[in-house]
């Protein structure tokens, strides 16, 4: 049987020589997309049998190959030539050589130390979105009622990976399951969260001494390049990305941008300092990074995003905001923006951040709604000072929510915090058709 590759559609020939299995290893350089008669996006429990053997068969010197239905990752003797595919069987992969290397997998070596079942006579997983409220609640009301402070809590559907404020924080104290759902355990000083005063100016070229789309466009869209105001002494700048074209209840049109990229005035530029003032920040979004900018009057911005011309993938029209919990875990989402182009990736836990982290005795405390979105192996190493801002969306045209940063910790390595949606449309803000 032949399967294919999309776009080029190379064969893939898994064929086998008698008495010895014979490996046949496709030519993955132009291909994007790795097409198996079974997709783990749409089945996650699809690996049966031949499924494994299929898998096996696509690199040479693969050791092993394991899945948690989300991602697949590739423990191989040696790395495939690159460009690797963006998917396998639906899911993104992950290579590796170092056999203790679990890629994206979630964070779930950390336990807690006792047998400790919390809300036994509730069971939240796996609710659906109208309901995963509930879940959070329960973990909220414990650690508040148990005086243990903790800074997010992310919800996979079947279990939990809560963050502790402190490492001196005993794991024999903490619960092992709450509401049914297994829980694990991070520190938030392993997180990797900038503080606002980390960020840095924008660097014009990556590391490979690419240069960056720093075009002028006269209408502009999701992705182009934001500049600021220059700091009065040094002269520096920062530039962000622009999100999208809003609209508030009386119809007032704004764009959004990253709240923290414009630290020395209000004035907004595009697509930097010494270009052309396109407007002005008029509000800030508390604790979410999200600004709302007004355009000048001559300045024209659709809601159409870049189309990935060398990967043939058309502009998409973004069409409205999606809460973050109608968001299945696993879905596919795309990215574009100038620091690090179009990118294709995977929608991670729902989240809910602590706000302000840093103070565990603040009197009032309040929880905003976010995600973790993966976009692909080795994307901490693309330039990404400037993408904060940046519009995530979904096959339909819904935006997810806006890029917030990234982390550096190894548990995370290639998650992005992606701040959702829900926090501007409870501003009444909706997207401008």
């Amino acid at each position: 049987m032949a399967y294919c590759f999309l776009e080029d559609r190379i064969p893939l020939q898994l064929t086998h020589a008698h008495p010895e299995p014979q490996r046949r290893v496709a030519d993955l350089l132009p291909s994007r997309h790795v097409v198996l008669p079974f997709n783990l996006r749409h089945n996650r429990y699809a690996l049966r049998g031949k499924a494994w053997e299929q898998l096996f068969n696509l690199f040479p010197d693969t050791i092993s190959v394991s899945s948690d239905g989300y991602f697949l990752v590739f423990h191989l003797g040696s790395l495939p030539p690159k460009p690797w595919p963006i998917t396998i069987a639906g899911v993104q992969p992950y290579f590796t050589t170092d056999l203790n290397d679990d890629g994206p997998i979630p964070p779930i070596k950390r336990a807690s130390k006792t047998v400790l079942r919390v809300s036994a006579e509730r069971n939240v997983t796996k609710l659906p979105p109208a309901r995963i409220d509930e879940a959070f609640e329960l973990v909220i009301d414990y650690f508040l009622s148990s005086k243990i402070p903790i800074t997010e809590i992310q919800y996979w559907d079947t279990f939990f990976v809560i963050v502790l404020q402190s490492e001196e924080i005993d794991m024999a104290e903490v619960p092992s399951a709450i509401g049914h759902c297994r829980c694990y355990y991070l520190f938030e000083e392993e997180m990797g969260r900038p503080h606002p005063d980390e960020f840095l100016a924008q660097r014009i070229r990556d590391p490979n001494g690419d240069i960056v789309d720093n075009s002028k466009y006269d209408v502009l869209r999701p992705g182009v390049m934001l500049g600021s105001e220059r700091h009065p002494i040094s002269g520096l700048e920062l530039r962000t990305t622009s999100g999208v074209l809003v609209e508030d209840f009386r119809g007032e049109r704004y764009i959004t941008a990253a709240s923290h990229g414009f630290p020395h005035g209000d004035r907004v530029f595009h697509p930097s300092a010494g270009g052309r003032e396109i407007g002005r920040l008029t509000m800030e979004l508390t604790y979410t990074d999200i600004a709302i900018v007004k355009l000048h009057e001559n300045v024209q911005f659709v809601n159409e995003t870049f189309e990935a011309t060398s990967l043939g993938v058309p502009p998409t029209t973004l069409v409205d905001f999606i809460p973050a919990d109608e968001t299945q875990i696993g879905s596919e989402v795309y990215m574009n923006n100038p620091f690090t182009g179009y990118s294709e990736g995977t929608c991670g836990p729902h989240s809910r951040l602590r706000i302000p982290s840093d103070d565990p005795y603040q009197g009032s405390i309040q929880w905003i709604k976010a995600r973790w979105v993966y976009m692909g192996q080795g994307f901490i190493d693309r330039p990404e000072d400037g993408v904060c801002g940046s519009a995530v969306w979904n096959e339909n045209g819904q935006v997810l929510g806006f890029f917030c940063y990234a982390g550096r910790p190894e548990q995370l390595r290639d998650w992005r915090f992606m701040v959702a949606s829900d926090n501007i449309m409870e501003k009444g803000f909706k997207i401008a058709a």
